[in-house]
């Protein structure tokens, strides 16, 4: 089982986009495609399975197993002749083979849906404080990157896209799909055992422009709460960040020449 797509119902879709977000930086890919998945009450239809996931299993809180995974949901639109595909889980492929692979499994699946665009959520990550994160975007055309310009999205014009989250958007283009790729600016912050802190003002970033592309209506009043412990979170650890700059320019001897022997 290199990659193994268990389809738990075959959902008869109408036009549908393919929104994808795995964990990687801060998040932002994760939480955005889980919210909506939650807020729009999406159905899950496929279960995503591989030997290039990492080599453990979630216990959870009945005390019975659960496989790491990645999971597809759909969501039909009762106003607009558009649903949508979500694809998410609780991991990514653990090395760059395992990436492409389950990208290329996902992505013809997609088409067998008539999927013809995707959405690919990230992360983008930036060496400063941030007040209102932006949202940046690259696809797989000018004109795609045009339309997304409209809705204040700024393109990202050098760097790169790693992980899944990419991949998928890369290999769109290989497969004649539109792809469009949004991403959220964060400074990528970390706890002391070195888990990303999940950065909701990024999420709700772009969460606000992704709904307005898509045309859907979520609540975001559950986003806008956590925004602002994050936004207060943050705030506090860039105060311990500057604290440990000054004492560290404090404590630096005057003097080198004695350390060089």
């Amino acid at each position: 089982m290199r990659v193994k797509i268990n389809l738990l119902k075959e959902p008869e879709l109408r036009n549908p986009f393919l929104v994808s977000g795995l964990p990687g930086i801060s998040y932002v890919g994760k939480v955005s495609t889980g919210y909506l998945i939650r807020e729009l009450k999406a159905e899950l239809f496929g279960e995503v399975y591989s030997h290039f996931f990492p080599s453990h299993v979630i216990i959870k809180k009945d005390g019975t197993v659960e496989l790491m995974k990645n999971e597809l949901y759909y969501w039909k639109n009762r106003e607009l002749e558009r649903d949508i595909i979500f694809f998410t889980g609780n991991t990514q492929a653990a090395s760059p083979e395992g990436q492409y692979l389950i990208a290329e499994e996902v992505l013809d699946t997609a088409i067998k849906f008539g999927v013809k665009r995707l959405y690919s959520i990230a992360a983008y990550v930036v060496d400063k404080s941030i007040e209102k994160p932006e949202v940046y975007g690259a696809a797989t055309e000018p004109k795609l990157l045009e339309e997304v310009k409209m809705h204040g999205v700024l393109p990202m014009v050098e760097g790169s896209i790693g992980g899944t989250n990419g991949l998928l958007f890369g290999l769109a283009k290989t497969k004649n799909l539109q792809g469009i790729c949004l991403l959220g600016e964060t400074r990528g912050y970390r706890t002391s055992s070195g888990r990303f802190v999940v950065d909701a003002k990024a999420v709700r970033a772009v969460l606000e422009i992704l709904t307005k592309i898509l045309s859907i209506k979520v609540d975001m009043t559950p986003i806008e709460s956590q925004a602002e412990l994050t936004a207060e979170f943050i705030e506090r650890l860039e105060e311990v960040e500057s604290r440990m700059l000054k004492q560290a320019v404090k404590s630096k001897p005057k003097d080198l020449s004695r350390y060089i022997t």
